[in-house]
C-alpha cells in the first residue's frame, strides 16, 4: 500500500493510468473487510485511497466505495466514512454530481443511524460531507434534522450527545440553505433538553444552542433570548468544565 501510494504520487504517473490500470485491482484486493479490521492496514488503506484520489480525484474515487456505506461491516463502514470525509475535505464536492450526492447523504444517514459504538469518525465525516456539499445539502436538510430529533430523544447518553455535536457541526449550512424555521424548531427543542442530566450530554446541548444563536442571531432566536437566559443562568453553577 505504501509504495502504491508513493507511486501513485509521482509526478509523470498519468491519471488514466491509474483509472485503467490500479483503481480495478486495488479496489478488488485491497478494499475487503479484512483490511479494516487490522489497525495499520486500515490506516495506510485510507491513506493511500486519499493519495489516489488526489490525482484521479473525489468522484473516481467515491463512486466506487459510496454504496459500501451501507455494508453489513460496521468497521468496514467506519473506513468508508474515513475515506470519503478526508477526500471531500482536501478536495471539495465540485465534481459529485447529483446522483453521487443522493448516495451520499444516503449513506451517512444509515451509516450514522446504524452505528452501534457512537464514534467521532461519522460525525465528522457526517459534518464534513455536509459542510463540503453546502448550498446543496437544503433538501436533505428536514430528513437529517429528523435524524438528531430522533436520537436527541435516544436513552443512551452518547447517542443524544453526538445528536447535540452533529448540530454544532452544521448548523452553518443550515443558515446557507435559509432553513431558519428548521435551525428555530431544533432551538426550542434543545432549549427542553436543558435539565440533561449527564454533564457530558448538556455540554453538547449547550454547544448546539450556541451555534444556532451564532447563526441566527439573538434577534431572531427561538425561544427568545429572554425565556434563554433565566434558564441558563443556574447551569452556571454546575461544576463540570465542558458545561
Amino acid at each position: 500500500l505504501k509504495v502504491v501510494k508513493q507511486c501513485c504520487a509521482t509526478d509523470g504517473v498519468e491519471p488514466q493510468y491509474i483509472k485503467d490500470e490500479i483503481l480495478p485491482h486495488f479496489f478488488k484486493h485491497f478494499w475487503n473487510h479484512r483490511m479494516a479490521l487490522d489497525k495499520r492496514n486500515y490506516r495506510q488503506l485510507v491513506d493511500t485511497t486519499v493519495e489516489i484520489a488526489n490525482k484521479v480525484g473525489a468522484s473516481e474515487i467515491i463512486n466506487r466505495i459510496v454504496d459500501d456505506l451501507k455494508d453489513e461491516n460496521e468497521t468496514y463502514r467506519k473506513m468508508v466514512v474515513e475515506t470519503i470525509e478526508k477526500i471531500m475535505a482536501n478536495l471539495g464536492a465540485a465534481d459529485i454530481d447529483s446522483r453521487l450526492e443522493e448516495q451520499l447523504i444516503d449513506g451517512i444517514l444509515y451509516a450514522f443511524q446504524e452505528q452501534t459504538t457512537e464514534d467521532v469518525v461519522l460525525l465528522n465525516g457526517f459534518g464534513t460531507i455536509v459542510n463540503q456539499l453546502g448550498k446543496r445539502v437544503k433538501p436533505y436538510l428536514p430528513q437529517i434534522c429528523g435524524t438528531i430529533l430522533w436520537r436527541l430523544n435516544n436513552k443512551a447518553a452518547k447517542v443524544r450527545q453526538q445528536a447535540a455535536d452533529l448540530i454544532s457541526k452544521i448548523a452553518a449550512v443550515m443558515k446557507t440553505c435559509q432553513e431558519e424555521k428548521l435551525m428555530g424548531h431544533l432551538g426550542v427543542v434543545l432549549y427542553e433538553y436543558l435539565g440533561e442530566e449527564y454533564p457530558e450530554v448538556l455540554g453538547s446541548i449547550l454547544g448546539a444552542l450556541k451555534a444556532i444563536v451564532n447563526v441566527i442571531g439573538m434577534t431572531k432566536m427561538t425561544p427568545p433570548i429572554k425565556d434563554l437566559l433565566p434558564r441558563l443562568t443556574p447551569i452556571l453553577k454546575n461544576r463540570h468544565e465542558k458545561v
